[in-house]
């Protein structure tokens, strides 16, 4: 992008001309530059804009652009919001060039201008299987008959932190109805965690030392739990048809456990798979991004990697958000701490960023 600005720029470095100077003006009653530095960081400015949009921007249209940042109102001609994408490089570009800080804070909150933008979606499928705490009642079993080891396996209330209290028309929910000790529908059939007794069926596999030593359930039912509920996403997916991100809704505990005997002190894993499901690497980037500018610590396929998928006909993504129980609950009584409707606040907020307008 450097050499393009140089090749297109070389010895013009009062291209800053249009109709009126207001917008040269405005920069300059912000700006520690001198009149030839502020032209200069006006172009550098332009050639950053066009290269986060993906297309040239006419002078008429960078001059709206410019007008109102320094103004803090929206851009009608852009549509009126801006993506993460956007808004962010403009803070460091505005900052590096000058502009007070006084200012920077306001672009994220009034300058959001969402620019119609390929590496969003139109659809969000939430896919939640751990956050249930229940059993068949056939199957004779309750919470209250596990012991302290198997309830922090349980992702306790991550259906109320990811999924809106109703679907709308381009959110919706698929939620497994029974504890995954029951029946985990996150497992591969052939998964390689089977031989610890921790597949889609979970059983004993060693009682000598740490581990599960009894099961909820056999293992034909569990299949076809199973299978039942494999079918019932994949028909969502179908329906959603192409252009939809699936996101993997979990929690893990901050305590030792059959999963993770050393938890790292991170507060939100970010996990995606190596093959054509994995999104953009812009994507992955925003939702990074948007956790780390709310102070949260994110690690990213750690300490769980992956997503889940299904064998479904259409092009879809999938992004797994794993959170830690200890930014919202007590894992020693299971209440729900006084940060919880933070947490569900920010993550329900980071679907904006990912649907187009």
């Amino acid at each position: 992008m450097e050499q393009l600005g140089k090749s297109r720029w070389e010895n013009h470095e009062h291209w800053f001309k249009f109709d009126h100077l207001s917008g040269l003006k405005r920069f300059e009653q912000i700006s520690t530059l001198s009149p030839t530095s502020t032209a200069i960081a006006l172009r550098a400015l332009k050639f950053h804009l066009e290269d986060k949009f993906g297309f040239e921007i006419t002078d008429d249209l960078f001059c709206d652009i410019f007008t109102k940042v320094c103004n803090f109102s929206p851009v009608p001609a852009l549509g009126g919001h801006a993506g993460l994408e956007f808004v962010q490089p403009l803070q460091r570009i505005l900052e590096k060039h000058g502009v007070s800080k006084d200012y920077l804070g306001k672009v994220w909150s009034t300058f959001r201008v969402q620019v119609p933008n390929p590496r969003c979606y139109k659809n969000i499928l939430l896919h939640i299987p751990h956050s249930s705490s229940t059993f068949p009642d056939s199957s004779g079993h309750s919470l209250n008959d596990l012991n302290e080891d198997e309830r922090l396996l349980i992702d306790y209330y991550t259906d109320e932190l990811f999924a809106p209290s109703q679907d709308s028309e381009h959110i919706c929910s698929v939620k497994f109805p029974y504890c995954r000790l029951y029946c985990d529908v996150e497992r591969l059939i052939n998964d390689p965690l089977e031989k610890y007794g921790l597949g889609f069926h979970y059983s004993p596999f060693d009682t000598t030392s740490e581990s599960l030593t009894r099961s909820f359930c056999n293992r034909e039912e569990s299949f076809n739990i199973y299978a039942d509920f494999h079918s019932l996403v994949s028909k969502k997916l179908v329906e959603l048809s192409d252009d939809t991100i699936l996101i993997d809704c979990h929690s893990f505990s901050n305590l030792p456990n059959l999963l993770v005997s050393n938890p790292p002190h991170i507060d939100i894993c970010i996990g995606y798979n190596d093959d054509e499901t994995c999104p953009n690497k812009v994507v992955i980037g925003n939702v990074v991004r948007y956790f780390e500018s709310l102070g949260y610590q994110v690690g990213i396929n750690i300490p769980f990697s992956n997503s889940k998928t299904f064998n479904v006909p259409v092009k879809y993504h999938t992004l797994m958000i794993e959170v830690n129980k200890r930014l919202y609950m007590n894992e020693e009584t299971m209440e729900k701490s006084d940060s919880f409707n933070k947490l569900k606040y920010d993550i329900q907020s980071l679907y904006s960023i990912l649907l187009r307008p």
